[in-house]
């Protein structure tokens, strides 16, 4: 059973020392969501920081706002360990250490993908919410904090990614009228950061984007699109795997796809990034793989397997999900 808002706010208040745990391959959801809370609870007189391994994307590194920590002893005393924007141990890898020294675990989250090896002390997990930063946000309202700009930035980052710009079908009037409210906070640009996160491409990122593009490949009548960005792919165009994070939804622009899948290959291992247009249920797909996310786009990550191996299994999988009808 969820708990409710109130009683997770009360908890929070009576708490002076926690880590926030975003999911791997952090999005804007993910790190505008956690950095808002810290910043919050920051603001209360708590000690906080967004526990990470990795760096943040070139796109959301306003989002960082100096809140992430790759120092699994930066408290010496954890009270409370909370997963946000994912809700299982494989979301969180390699700080599985940090996430353990927590005296008390909770989760808020928006996936409807929902571990089983976890027992939380406290969890929301609202599938019908757009973005977990719509569920931080009434968090941070229901502890009485002030919306602050820096947490307004953060809000809307984490809205407006993963609601495509308020274009996605996952969009609610929630979603526009939590954005309202960040519309009267002194100081707040929607444009200026929608144009932090989806104009600052650099020249390489668009040449990378044009050698993934240029040698796609289609399965299922051409409903199925499959891409990848290799270790190769990153050397010829001097990129960063943060960089290629657009790619997928230039696939999801051809006409005829309802599925799309971006192989994305590191010296030990490949993330497949999925999305789907309409009916394809891509959460169930990438669970398959112990891997989750929404129905229109989630996730997975093959450990110790090669882009080859990890093709011949999930490709598939793939095309039976966009010809489900």
């Amino acid at each position: 059973m969820n708990d409710t808002i109130k009683s997770i706010a009360t908890i929070m208040k009576d708490l002076d020392n926690v880590l926030i745990f975003p999911h791997v391959n952090m999005d804007g959801d993910a790190i505008g969501s956690a950095s808002a809370l810290c910043l919050a609870l920051r603001s209360l007189g708590k000690k906080a920081y967004v526990m990470i391994n990795e760096p943040v994307p070139k796109n959301l590194d306003f989002l960082e706002c100096g809140c992430t920590t790759t120092d699994d002893s930066v408290l010496d005393d954890v009270q409370l360990s909370l997963m946000l924007d994912c809700n299982g141990m494989n979301r969180i890898s390699g700080r599985e250490k940090a996430w353990e020294r927590g005296r008390l675990k909770g989760c808020i989250d928006h996936h409807s993908t929902k571990a089983k090896e976890i027992r939380y002390d406290f969890s929301r997990i609202e599938p019908k919410s757009a973005a977990t930063g719509e569920i931080v946000y009434n968090v941070i309202k229901a502890m009485g904090c002030e919306i602050t700009l820096d947490i307004a930035n953060c809000i809307f980052a984490a809205i407006t990614t993963d609601t495509g710009n308020f274009q996605h079908t996952n969009t609610t009037s929630r979603s526009h009228e939590i954005a309202g409210h960040l519309y009267k906070i002194e100081g707040f640009n929607s444009k200026v950061i929608s144009a932090l996160i989806y104009d600052r491409k650099s020249k390489n990122a668009i040449k990378m984007e044009s050698e993934v593009i240029s040698n796609l490949d289609f399965y299922a009548d051409g409903k199925l699109a499959v891409g990848k960005v290799t270790q190769e792919v990153l050397r010829k165009t001097g990129c960063t795997m943060d960089e290629a994070d657009g790619i997928i939804v230039r696939m999801m622009s051809i006409d005829g796809v309802e599925g799309a899948c971006l192989f994305k290959e590191t010296d030990s291992s490949v993330r497949a990034s999925l999305r789907g247009r309409s009916y394809a249920d891509m959460a169930k797909a990438a669970s398959k793989f112990g891997g989750g996310g929404h129905t229109l786009a989630a996730g997975c990550t093959f450990n110790g397997m090669s882009l080859e191996d990890a093709e011949k299994a999930m490709i598939p999988v793939l095309i039976d999900t966009v010809n489900a009808r």
